[in-house]
C-alpha cells in the first residue's frame, strides 16, 4: 500500500520539533523530580494529542537534510541536536509516537537524550532503552517517509505490503494460529494487534484472503492438523464461556474448514479429534454433523416451535440456545430478526417462566450482537426495547425484565459515545423517578434501581474523561445532562475528581453539574471541606499550596451555587481557616445564598482579623439586606474603630425608619459611638452619615417622610451656625448638610 502525500509545513509539524527540543534542554537543567522537569513534558504532549485528532500516529523522518513529519517536509534546522545525532549514530531512519502515548512515556523517552554521551560514555541504544522501560507507543524505523521527487513528494513506506505479505503468510498461519481461527470465524480484526506483532499496520483485506487461500489449498491432513491446534485454542479461550457458545463456535469453525471436501471421509477422523479434546459432549455432534444444522431455514423453524413452547412446555434449553446462535449466525438478515421479535413478544406474556426464559435468550443474543459487531440488529432491538418502555401503561413485570435487557444496552452506548441515544433511554427512567410524576412505587423503584446501576464507575469515569479530554458543545451539553440525571450522590463523587482540572471547559462543566446536583453536592463538598488533607499550606506560611486553593475554592464556589442549610454550615467553619483567601471566597458564596442562616454565618466574620475580610463580610450583609443583621452592624459601628465609616456605609444601603434615627442621632452627638472620638475623626462620621440621608431622602416615596427627614437636617444647620464660630469658621459638616438638603428638596 503506497500513500502519496504533498508536502507543506504547518504549525504544529514545526511546534513538536521546537517543543521537544525545548523540553530536551529544560530537562538538563533540573532534576527528574522538579517540578520544571514535570511540566517540560506538557507542551510537545499537548501537541502530540492535537495531532492525534487526525492520525493515529506521528512519524518523524530524516531523508538527506529534510525532516519530514507525517508526510509534510520541514527545515532540517528544527530536529533537535540530540535526536539528529541518534539518528545519525544508530541509523536511526524513522521514529514513531502512536496515539496510545501516555505522558509517562514521553518523559522517559525525552530523559534519554539527557544522559551524558561524552567519549567516556557507554553507548546506549534507543531501541533497547524503548524495550526496556516498555515504552510501547514510541518506535523505532517501523514506518518511514521518503522523498520520491524533487517537489519534495513523499510516500509512506510500510514493513508489509503486496507480494511480502504473500511471502509471510505461512508464518503467520504456523505462528498465529488464534488469527487464523479469527478469521475463519469471521471475527472482527484489529489493526493495532498487527502493529505490535509486525511492527506496522496490515493491509487486512489481503490477508483474509490469502489466509482463506491457504486453507483451501491444505491436504485433509492438513486440515486435520490445523483443526486440531484450532480446537485446542477455542477450549483455551472459551474457558469462561457456557458451553453452547464454544458448541456453536465449533459448528461454524468445522463449516469454514470443511465446506469445500469431502465431508463423510473426513467426519469420523474430525469426530475422534472432538472426543480427545474434550471440548463437546456426546449430544451435540449430530448438531454439528447433520448438514440440516448448517441451512438457516432448517434452524429458524425449529427455533420457532421452541420459543412458542418456552415456559409452557418443557424445552431442552440447551438444545435452545444453541438454535438461537446459529440464527444470530445466519447471513440472511430477515432469519436472524424473526426470533429476536418473537422473543420480545413473549416478554409481554403473563406466564412468568416464558418471560423468564424469553429475557435469557434476549440477553445472550444481544451480548452476541455486540461481539460480532452487527449493527442492525443491535439498532433494531436497541430501537424496540425503548419503544416497550416508553410506555407509561406497561405493567411494572414487563417493565422490570426489559431494564435488564436496556442495562447491557445502556453499557455498550456508552463504550460506543453514542450519548445522545444514551441520553434518551436514561431521560425516560429520570422521568419515572422523579417524585412529582404520577406512577406505580414499584415502577419508580426500578427506576431508581436503575441509575443507580447504571451509575457505576466504568460509566461514571467513561463520561467524566470524555469531559477532560474536550468535545464539542453539543456533546458537552449532552454528558452534562446525563450525568445530571444518573445517581446524583455517585455523580457528585465523580466530579469531585476532575472539578479542578486546568482545562477551563472541562473544569466550568463538572462545576455547572455539581451546582445542580443540590443536596448531593453540598454533602459531598462538606465532606471534602472537612478532611484535614484538603488544606495542605506552602512552607512557612498559612496560604493553600495552589493545588490545595483551587480544590477549595471551587468547592466554595458550587456550595454558594447551592441554597441549602448544609451549604453554609460547611461555609460557616471557614471563617476561622488561616488562609484570608479562603475566608473572603466563603463571605462571596453566604451573600449568593442569601437566606436568613446564611445572615448568622456571615455575622461570625466580623470578627475577622484582617480587614479586607471585615469589610467584605458588612458589604456582603447589607447587599443581603436583611433586618436581622442592623443592630449587630451597628454594634460594629460601636465597637470597631477601623470599620466606623464602612460601616455606616452598609448601614445606609439597608435604610428604614431604624437606621434615620441611628443616624441622627450621630449628627447630633447622642449616639455613645462619637463620643470621645477626635474632631477630624467625628467630623468625618458626620459627612459620611449625610450622604447616606441624603441617599436615603432621595428614595422615600413620602414627600411627608422627606419633609420631615429635611427639617432634622435644618436642625442641624442652625445648630452649628450658631454663635462667633459659626459665623467665622468654615464648617464642612453644615455645608455637606446643606447641599443634602438641596438634593433632597
Amino acid at each position: 500500500m503506497m500513500e502519496a502525500i504533498k508536502t507543506g509545513t504547518q504549525h504544529l509539524e514545526i511546534n513538536i520539533l521546537k517543543e521537544i527540543g525545548a523540553a530536551v534542554k529544560r530537562l538538563g537543567m533540573y532534576p527528574p523530580d522538579h517540578p520544571a522537569s514535570i511540566k517540560a513534558t506538557e507542551k510537545p504532549f499537548l501537541t502530540l494529542q492535537e495531532m492525534f485528532k487526525d492520525t493515529d500516529h506521528v512519524t518523524i523522518s530524516q531523508v538527506d537534510d529534510k525532516i519530514i513529519v507525517n508526510g509534510k517536509s520541514v527545515t532540517g534546522d528544527l530536529l533537535p541536536e540530540r535526536l539528529k545525532e541518534e539518528f545519525q549514530e544508530q541509523n536511526i531512519n524513522s521514529l514513531n509516537f502512536f496515539n496510545a502515548l501516555t505522558k509517562e512515556e514521553l518523559s522517559k523517552f525525552l530523559n534519554f537524550f539527557v544522559k551524558p554521551l561524552g567519549k567516556n560514555a557507554p553507548k546506549r541504544s534507543l531501541t533497547e532503552f524503548l524495550d526496556k522501560n516498555r515504552i510501547r507507543s514510541i518506535q523505532v524505523n517501523e514506518l518511514r517517509y521518503e522523498l520520491v521527487s524533487d517537489g519534495e513528494m513523499v510516500v509512506k513506506s510500510e514493513v508489509l505490503e503486496g507480494a511480502d505479505l504473500k511471502v509471510q503468510i505461512s508464518n503467520i498461519i504456523k505462528q498465529n494460529p488464534d488469527l487464523v481461527r479469527d478469521i475463519l470465524l469471521d471475527k472482527p480484526l484489529e489493526q493495532e494487534s498487527f502493529r505490535e506483532k509486525f511492527g506496522t499496520e496490515v493491509d487486512l483485506d489481503q490477508l483474509d484472503q490469502q489466509i482463506h487461500q491457504q486453507v483451501k489449498n491444505l491436504t485433509d491432513d492438513q486440515v486435520l492438523s490445523l483443526l486440531a491446534s484450532e480446537l485446542e485454542i477455542t477450549v483455551e479461550k472459551s474457558k469462561d464461556e457456557d458451553k453452547i457458545s464454544v458448541a456453536n463456535e465449533v459448528a461454524n469453525l468445522l463449516n469454514k474448514l470443511l465446506q469445500d471436501r469431502e465431508k463423510k471421509r473426513l467426519l469420523p477422523e474430525v469426530k475422534r479429534i472432538l472426543s480427545r479434546s474434550g471440548v463437546l459432549e456426546e449430544k451435540y455432534f449430530d448438531f454439528i454433523f447433520d448438514e440440516k444444522w448448517l441451512k438457516s431455514q432448517t434452524v429458524l423453524d425449529e427455533l420457532v416451535k421452541l420459543i412458542d413452547k418456552l415456559g409452557k412446555e418443557e424445552v431442552d434449553f440447551e438444545r435452545f440456545m444453541f438454535l438461537v446462535h446459529r440464527v444470530i449466525d445466519s447471513e440472511q438478515e430477515k432469519t436472524r430478526l424473526y426470533p429476536t421479535d418473537k422473543l420480545l413478544s413473549s416478554l409481554d406474556s403473563e406466564n412468568n417462566e416464558t418471560r423468564r426464559l424469553s429475557a435469557l435468550a434476549l440477553k445472550e443474543i444481544l451480548s452476541r450482537l455486540i461481539s460480532g459487531k452487527m449493527e442492525y440488529e443491535f439498532v433494531y432491538l436497541k430501537d424496540r426495547l425503548y419503544d416497550k418502555i416508553k410506555d407509561q401503561q406497561l405493567p411494572a413485570h414487563i417493565f422490570k425484565d426489559s431494564t435488564e435487557l436496556i442495562k447491557i444496552v445502556i453499557s455498550e452506548l456508552m463504550q460506543r459515545t453514542e450519548f445522545a441515544e444514551a441520553k434518551k433511554i436514561i431521560s425516560e427512567y429520570n422521568a419515572r423517578f422523579k417524585e412529582e410524576v404520577s406512577c406505580p412505587e414499584e415502577i419508580k423503584e426500578i427506576a431508581k434501581d436503575f441509575l443507580q446501576e447504571v451509575s457505576d464507575e466504568s460509566n461514571l469515569s467513561l463520561l467524566t474523561s470524555q469531559l477532560k479530554e474536550g468535545q464539542s458543545p453539543q456533546n458537552t451539553k449532552l454528558i452534562e445532562e446525563i450525568l445530571e440525571s444518573l445517581d446524583k450522590d455517585k455523580v457528585a463523587q465523580e466530579l469531585l475528581q476532575i472539578f479542578t482540572v486546568d482545562d477551563r471547559v472541562s473544569r466550568i462543566s463538572s462545576l455547572r453539574i455539581l451546582s445542580k446536583l443540590g443536596q448531593s453536592s453540598a454533602d459531598a463538598l462538606s465532606s471534602l471541606l472537612s478532611h484535614i488533607n484538603t488544606f495542605s499550606r506552602q512552607e512557612k506560611t498559612q496560604l493553600l499550596m495552589d493545588e490545595h486553593w483551587y480544590k477549595v475554592r471551587n468547592a466554595i464556589y458550587v456550595l454558594g451555587n447551592i441554597s441549602d442549610p448544609s451549604s453554609v454550615g460547611a461555609l460557616v467553619k471557614l471563617n476561622s481557616d488561616p488562609d484570608p483567601r479562603v475566608r473572603l471566597e466563603a463571605i462571596k458564596s453566604l451573600e449568593k445564598i442569601g437566606k436568613e442562616e446564611s445572615v448568622d454565618a456571615l455575622l461570625t466574620f466580623l470578627k475577622d482579623k484582617d480587614d479586607q475580610v471585615r469589610k467584605n463580610a458588612i458589604t456582603s450583609l447589607a447587599t443581603v439586606g436583611e433586618r436581622q443583621c442592623l443592630k449587630p452592624l451597628i454594634d460594629h459601628f460601636h465597637h470597631n474603630r477601623k470599620d466606623k465609616l464602612f460601616t455606616l456605609t452598609a448601614v445606609g444601603k439597608i435604610g428604614g425608619a431604624e437606621v434615620i434615627r441611628f443616624l441622627l442621632k450621630l449628627l447630633s452627638d447622642e449616639d455613645p459611638g462619637i463620643k470621645h472620638l477626635p474632631n477630624r475623626e467625628t467630623e468625618e462620621i458626620k459627612i459620611t452619615a449625610l450622604n447616606v440621608l441624603g441617599k436615603i431622602g432621595s428614595n422615600l416615596s413620602s414627600p411627608a417622610e422627606v419633609d420631615s427627614l429635611a427639617k432634622e437636617i435644618e436642625k442641624l444647620v442652625k445648630q452649628r451656625k450658631k454663635g462667633v464660630k459659626g459665623l467665622f469658621v468654615k464648617d464642612a459638616v453644615a455645608e455637606k448638610a446643606e447641599r443634602v438638603l438641596k438634593i433632597m428638596k
